[in-house]
């Protein structure tokens, strides 16, 4: 499975598909290996293609390679010396330029679908008409997806169900004979979707999330990835435990419900434990969580603190509510971009208002901050994607 994860993020390292904690998950990966195992990996990628050296500078390719990894290393922040950067390429370096040349060159991007929308005024922020989630390959290749095209869910091993309150599930399809595949759902900005996997674990995407998950799972573990919010109802099975990876915490339980999200820092993984039993760990450290408990992992220490969690806070996004306790106008704004694609926030007023309680989503960002409004001494302005307080 760690393998399958590594070529997964490689290929999309490679198509520029890659997301931000995804390329710090393949970075921290191809850190721990030894000097053999990259190579060895390289190589047996490498095999599942054609060279054709006729048709590219191998120096050259080598060096973009080379200053991409560097470059990236950069970028994260990440003040570790990665072997990547002394790699000798060696006896190696064919391996890799089969593999990027297939990937770079001979690999079919797909057509880029282009979605009529209606114009937005500059003085709005609204949800999206129909925002439909995209499926990521393991290949790089992504599609996106909808009830409106059936063939390309069934082709893509899902199909749409829905459960008895009108909710739209979409329900990964189990294929026990094919190869297992990784598979990446991303939930788009302004929904919140379901998902249910081969074992029958339902799990809920908030709005920008995604779940990479395998088309079928191994004979000993059930292994998910996820980047954002969700929340998990996972189908018992005491011979396979099921394993929840998000950036540097680890979740694993038999069967169960619970919340993992990112607090609003982005420094800290929340996991909330609705119902059964669960262990969270990162690095060395390790906490049991019991009913309504809340393990707060620290990215950087990989420390592990648990206190009582507000449930009604933890899960008022599952019904549609923003949910404020003494909040400050800029947490306020801050909770309702991960819903709206706010670009920025700038605060003009002396007002020290902080909020309590819950507000129904809207679907436009206006009619939300007219609420405000009416309980507050706030005044707002939308521009062009950017938020005034006054």
């Amino acid at each position: 499975m760690q393998e399958e994860r590594l070529r997964y993020l490689l290929t999309h390292y490679f198509r520029n598909t890659i997301s931000r904690w995804e390329l710090k998950e393949m970075l921290d990966q191809l850190d721990q290996l030894e000097e053999a195992e990259f190579s060895d990996l390289f190589e047996r990628m490498g095999e599942r293609v054609p060279e054709r050296s006729e048709l590219f500078n191998r120096d050259q390719v080598l060096n973009q390679i080379s200053s991409r990894i560097g470059g990236h290393h950069k970028e994260i922040g990440d003040e570790r010396k990665s072997k990547l950067r002394y790699i000798k390429w060696g006896g190696i370096a064919a391996a890799i330029v089969v593999f990027c040349f297939s990937i770079l060159f001979l690999v079919q991007q797909s057509a880029k679908e282009g979605t009529s929308q209606q114009a937005v005024s500059p003085r709005e922020i609204a949800l999206p008409e129909n925002g439909a989630p995209i499926l990521k390959l393991s290949n790089g290749d992504q599609y996106s997806i909808s009830e409106d095209h059936p063939e390309r869910l069934d082709k893509n091993g899902l199909s749409i169900v829905k459960a008895t309150d009108g909710t739209v599930v979409y329900q990964v399809k189990n294929n026990v004979e094919g190869k297992s595949e990784m598979r990446t759902f991303l939930s788009p900005k302004g929904s919140a979707l379901t998902v249910k996997l081969v074992d029958g674990t339902q799990v809920q995407l908030n709005s920008g999330a995604s779940l990479t998950y395998p088309t079928h799972f191994d004979e000993h573990t059930r292994t998910v990835f996820l980047d954002g919010e969700a929340y998990f109802d996972v189908t018992h099975d005491s011979r396979k435990p099921f394993i929840v990876q998000t950036k540097q915490t680890q979740v694993k339980v038999l069967g169960t419900q619970f919340n993992i999200a990112s607090d609003l820092s982005k420094t800290k993984i929340l996991t909330t434990l609705i119902k059964g039993k669960v262990a969270v760990s990162a690095g060395h450290n390790q906490q049991i969580l019991s009913l309504g408990m809340q393990a707060q992992t620290n990215l950087h220490t990989k420390q592990i603190s648990v206190q009582e969690a507000d449930l009604k806070e933890v899960l008022a996004w599952r019904d549609g509510f923003f949910r404020f306790t003494e909040d400050n106008i800029e947490t306020v704004l801050q909770k309702v971009g991960e819903w709206y694609d706010i670009k920025e926030v700038k605060v003009n007023s002396s007002s020290t208002d902080k909020f309590t309680g819950m507000i129904k989503r809207t679907k436009k960002l206006s009619d939300l901050l007219r609420q405000l409004e009416k309980i507050s001494n706030y005044k707002f302005k939308i521009q062009d994607g950017r938020v005034l307080v006054m």
